[in-house]
């Protein structure tokens, strides 16, 4: 807010602590109420398939037989290719970020990552 005085103009600033606070406190509930699955998912390129997610990188790229699941990465230290595995190590209020790596990106990880990596950085 702006007030305009005899000598000049004067801001007003309004410290809404309070609400930044309880924004915060929502959002870290809420990121509890969602499970690991519905997180990955709702990443781009990335769909279900036989009930677990799979990174969708061709049209046809569900036709090979064989696993399909991409190489699962938590903090730097790589877990496998099981979303059973990391979905049982890792509680859902504590997942700081989620990354899909495909292609170069992800060739780092040598065979293991040639159906895409799945980063994941915790608290």
């Amino acid at each position: 807010m702006v007030i305009l005085g005899s000598c000049g103009t004067t801001k007003k600033t309004n410290n809404n602590t309070d609400s930044t606070s309880l924004n915060d406190e929502l959002k870290d509930r809420n990121r509890a109420n969602v499970s690991l699955l519905q997180r990955i998912t709702q990443m781009r390129g990335v769909v279900l398939h036989n009930n677990l997610p799979v990174i969708n990188k061709t049209a046809n790229s569900f036709a090979s037989a064989g696993n399909q699941e991409p190489l699962y990465v938590l903090n730097n230290q790589i877990i496998g290719n099981s979303f059973h595995s990391i979905n049982e190590i890792i509680d859902n209020y504590n997942i700081k970020k989620i990354t899909i790596l495909t292609g170069a990106d992800a060739a780092s990880y040598g065979s293991q990552g040639s159906n895409g990596v799945i980063k994941i950085v915790s608290y």
